[in-house]
């Protein structure tokens, strides 16, 4: 193996692996073409005899893993021991050309944090795919980005610049929707590309444990939930015309003074001092009608 790829790797490209897959080696040739200095990460569910020959004979660290890892916590571990200032994930099924795969590594190259894939435009024909495509498309809505669509971590394959991954957390990449809502609100730059248009295109890893639709949401629904409800995306700063900072304080009387911030200082302090201004108001407009 070359010295440099093995001290200061460029790219990085995290593979979960499956204990049948037949064509890891036609595969690991493949992506190493993708950079001159290129890592290949597999991490194996379940292999046996071919760790040996894929560590020593085609270069790619082996990282073994228990029979219950599903492909996104493959990848979490994979990316835990990524070094490349670009890291790339994709699927064991690799079915597109090598110009493809490029231009994930090169958009990061230019300047991009994140590379998403959308999803191909076959899913809303498959039953039970529609729904998991809606729930893209509603995070990304409610993130403000429409524009991306169904594009979502959960498609593959998705590339990370090294700052991305590090501001994200490896840890994060286990639940795609909530890594996406961490993207959006840190401001890392989110670029999507259209899926490669092949017949038998995969989306995911299918004999590594997969997850299923209802994980899906709760998946999406706790990042909803962290995006509009919670205090540690905004640091219990101005939340609409809500103050969370007054939810907080210990000396805040009522709800309306969160909700409209109401000063009491203008309002003559205190609630006493609230009622009293309300209590004259009423006074001079019950005085002007008797006039």
């Amino acid at each position: 193996m070359d010295n440099r790829i093995f001290n200061c790797p460029a790219v990085s490209v995290i593979i979960p692996m499956s204990d049948n897959a037949r064509n890891m080696k036609k595969l690991l040739t493949f992506v190493k073409r993708i950079d001159p200095h290129t890592e290949v990460i597999v991490v194996c569910n379940g292999v046996g005899s071919q760790e040996a020959i894929l560590s020593n004979e085609w270069g790619a660290q082996v990282i073994s893993t228990d029979l219950d890892v599903d492909s996104h916590e493959a990848r979490v571990i994979g990316s835990a021991h990524a070094r490349g200032d670009v890291v790339l994930f994709i699927d064991e099924y690799l079915a597109m050309p090598l110009l493809y795969l490029k231009k994930y590594v090169t958009l990061v190259k230019k300047g991009s944090d994140v590379i998403i894939t959308t999803c191909p435009d076959h899913w809303v024909t498959k039953r039970g795919k529609r729904s998991a495509l809606s729930a893209y498309c509603l995070l990304n809505h409610l993130l403000c980005q429409k524009s991306m669509g169904s594009a979502s971590f959960e498609n593959i394959p998705f590339a990370l610049s090294r700052n991305a991954l590090e501001a994200l957390g490896s840890k994060n990449l286990c639940n795609p929707a909530v890594a996406l809502v961490l993207a959006s609100v840190l401001g890392l730059k989110i670029t999507t590309i259209a899926p490669f248009a092949a017949e038998k295109q995969s989306t995911g890893t299918r004999d590594i444990l997969r997850k299923d639709i209802r994980t899906i949401f709760r998946e999406h629904a706790k990042a909803i939930q962290l995006l509009t409800g919670g205090t540690k995306l905004r640091s219990a700063e101005q939340d609409g015309q809500r103050h969370r900072d007054l939810v907080l304080s210990s000396d805040v009387l009522h709800l309306r003074s969160v909700i409209h911030l109401e000063s009491r200082v203008k309002e003559g302090g205190g609630w006493g001092g609230k009622r009293k201004a309300k209590y004259a108001r009423s006074h001079k407009k019950t005085q002007r009608r008797a006039h």
